[in-house]
Parts: structure tokens; C-alpha cells; sequence
């Protein structure tokens, strides 16, 4: 569980509360944006303003469901559409933070860690105005736990995890092996 420092709970209590998402994506240039109007720096990084030109789903946390994203940002103009093309976004880490601003100097307070994933697709749509718009889907980071580990107690998959380990090397040969244990009167001599 997560403890609020007296700062932030009480930007949170005031009358007037000012947050916004920064959305990380760890891409070969890495991206920072924040969806408010105006370029944030926090933790080192100018976070860019992209209010109106991008859209994120809203986080769903219902108890026994693990949901993705869907990320968009519009108006990217043509000459930088090459670019998008040319990345890899499959497996890349995302990260959205809630930063949470302190009401008079709208300094950043916190910024916990509301959703992890890793982004899995990535559609680019050509606007009649001559830009595009780069949709990205992305995975929850939780997703991993129901995929089912296969992981087996043989001799190669203990290879693979431990080279030049032979504690699984003759498992094979004692499948189906009838074993004998001595009779308990042999330990009474």
C-alpha cells in the first residue's frame, strides 16, 4: 500500500485539485507526454503537452479483469510518419502516471504509477487534412501472470536454464523404473 506524503494529500484536499497523465512510452526516442496544455518538467524530463491532439482510454481496474489500452495522438504531420513506421513498438514499455499539482505553483508533487503494460500493435490512418493519426494498443504488465510458464523437469530446459547442470541428466532413464526399497526387517539386524 502506497502512503501519501502531507503535500500531496493535502493538494488533494483542497478545493481545487490539479492532475494530470503522463504517458511514458520507451521507444527508441523515448516519448514523454502529459495530456494537459502545457509542457510539464518532472523527474528530469519535459513531459509535452499533447491536450486535444492525443487520446488514452480510460483505466479500467475491475477486479478479475485485465484490460489494455488504446493510445492515439492526431495531427502528426507526413514527414514524420516514415519515422513511426520504422519502430518497433511491439514489447516496448508504457507507463501512465497520475501527477498529482500542488494548487498554487502547479509544481509536481507525486506522480505514482497508475498503469504498466507493454505495447503490442501499432495502425497509422492517413487525415484528409494531410497529417495522420498513430494508434498504438498496448497490454496490461499483469497480462504475463496468466500466460503459463513452460518450464519442464528435463535435462534440456535445465540446460538452457543452467548450462552444465546434470541434475535432471538421467531423469529419462528412471521413468517407468521399478525401485525396491528394503524390507524394514533389513534395518532391524
Amino acid at each position: 500500500m502506497r502512503t501519501l506524503s502531507s503535500e500531496v494529500t493535502a493538494a488533494l484536499s483542497a478545493d481545487r485539485v490539479a492532475i494530470a497523465q503522463l504517458i511514458y512510452m520507451a521507444l527508441s526516442q523515448p516519448v514523454y507526454l502529459n495530456t494537459s496544455s502545457w509542457d510539464l518538467q518532472w523527474n528530469g524530463e519535459t513531459w509535452r503537452g499533447a491536450a486535444g491532439a492525443g487520446r488514452v482510454d480510460v483505466i479500467d481496474d475491475s477486479p478479475g479483469e485485465i484490460k489494455g489500452l488504446n493510445f492515439e495522438l492526431s495531427g502528426v504531420p507526413s514527414e514524420q510518419i516514415a519515422l513511426a513506421l520504422a519502430e518497433p513498438v511491439q514489447g516496448k514499455t508504457v507507463e501512465i502516471r497520475t501527477a498529482i499539482f500542488d494548487p498554487d505553483t502547479y509544481e509536481v508533487l507525486d506522480a505514482p504509477v497508475e498503469w504498466a503494460g507493454r505495447l503490442d500493435t501499432m495502425s497509422i490512418v492517413e487525415t484528409p487534412e494531410g497529417g495522420a493519426a498513430i494508434a498504438v494498443t498496448a497490454e496490461h504488465v499483469g497480462i504475463d501472470l496468466l500466460r503459463p510458464l513452460v518450464v519442464r523437469y528435463s535435462n534440456p530446459d535445465q540446460q538452457r536454464l543452467y548450462p552444465g547442470d546434470r541434475s535432471l541428466e538421467y531423469v529419462i532413464d528412471q521413468v517407468e523404473q521399478s525401485i525396491v526399497w528394503p524390507a524394514a526387517s533389513f534395518h532391524r539386524r
